[in-house]
Formats: structure tokens, C-alpha cells, sequence
């Protein structure tokens, strides 16, 4: 099963009520696809347990590429980081992530978003915006505490051509540029820390 494969199992197929219609942009067959997901500079993480895809994720480079915000002009992405970032066009984004329902609750997505986060760091991006349905921010906001995550967006922005009423609100994480006082605060304060906390949690069975 490949990552897409798995986007439209927990998407589409798995959910109760199915907000994607056969002839979205994203569907394709069995998978759950867009032009994003084939760049370059794409990264993608998988993670299998015994054997199986259970969780997944992309991470859309933005200084090679437009992010999916600015693809579809839903948010001037740069200029919402602008003012809380060094350089605002050294950014990346992490999205489409999933779980299947044999691990929610576990430690597999807070692990995979710090895989995220080094394969980040590893690649020399400074920034890591999200995207956050804005029902499910107060969710997000456990998260947002470990990663000292700015809310940089003052009212949510509407989504439609992706999920037809659909409003999201956008956080930015700055790990500062390697070798610098703010990379190293970054990862002493919050990343070792946090994988430490998140690899103490219940695991999938």
C-alpha cells in the first residue's frame, strides 16, 4: 500500500460520511493524489507497523515550490510569515496527514510530526507552517505548546476547492537556520524533549 493509497483509505473509504465527490481533483483510482505530491523536492513519510502503513504524511517544500495555500490562493502564505520569521520564503509544510484507526491515540503521529521536523532541519528549512481545520484547533493547540507554534492567521480562511465549506486557520513553527543559538534553543527545549515524551506514550499494539 502506497502513501496515497493509504490518504484514501482513511480519506474516503474509512470515513463515515464522505466529503469528496468521484471527480475531485485529488482522486485518482484507489489513491489520493495532486500534483504536490510528485515535485522533486516532496518529501514523504510512511510509517509501517508490523509490516502495515498505518500513518502518513508529505512534506511540500516551499522554497522550491508553491505551497498548496498559495497554489490555490487560499492564504498570502509568506506575507503571514513575514512578520514572525526571518526569512519568510525558507519554508516547508507539512500535510495530508493520516492515521489508520488501529493507531489514533497512540504515538504514532506525534512521532511522525517530529520525523517531520528533522527531516526539516536535516534539509536546511528554517519554517514549518500548518494548516489546522479550525474545529479541531483546540486539538492542535496541545501541540502548538511543546513546538511554541505562533497562530499566524486572524480569522480562518476558506478551503472549498479542497473540501466545499471547509475554513482552516494557519500556525508557523521557526527552528532558526543551523549551527545558529535559535536552532540549538529549538532543539533543547522543544524536540528532544517532546521525543522523549511522545516515545513514552502508549504504542500501537
Amino acid at each position: 500500500m502506497s502513501t496515497q493509497t493509504l490518504r484514501y483509505k482513511v480519506m474516503v473509504k474509512d470515513v463515515k460520511k464522505n466529503p469528496f465527490p468521484d471527480d475531485h481533483y485529488c482522486i485518482v483510482g484507489d489513491e489520493f493524489r495532486d500534483d504536490h505530491d510528485l515535485f522533486d523536492s516532496t518529501g514523504h513519510v510512511l510509517v509501517r507497523h508490523r509490516g502495515r502503513p498505518v500513518a502518513s504524511t508529505r512534506i511540500v517544500n516551499g522554497n522550491f515550490e508553491k505551497l498548496e495555500a498559495e497554489t490555490f490562493g487560499w492564504a498570502d502564505v509568506r506575507s503571514l510569515v513575514a512578520p514572525h520569521a526571518r526569512n519568510a520564503d525558507n519554508l516547508a509544510e507539512p500535510s495530508r496527514v493520516v492515521a489508520d484507526r488501529s493507531v489514533r491515540g497512540s504515538n504514532v503521529v506525534p512521532l511522525m510530526y517530529l520525523h517531520c521536523l528533522e527531516w526539516m532541519m536535516q534539509n536546511n528549512i528554517e519554517n514549518f507552517v500548518g494548516m489546522a481545520n479550525s474545529e479541531a484547533r483546540p486539538l492542535m493547540e496541545h501541540y502548538s505548546k511543546w513546538a511554541q507554534a505562533k497562530w499566524i492567521t486572524e480569522k480562518p480562511f476558506d478551503v472549498s476547492d479542497f473540501i466545499k465549506g471547509r475554513k482552516l486557520d494557519m500556525c508557523l513553527i521557526s527552528v532558526g537556520e543551523a549551527g545558529t543559538p535559535e536552532r540549538n534553543r529549538f532543539t533543547l527545549t522543544n524536540f528532544a524533549p517532546a521525543f522523549m515524551a511522545y516515545s513514552m506514550m502508549k504504542s500501537p499494539k
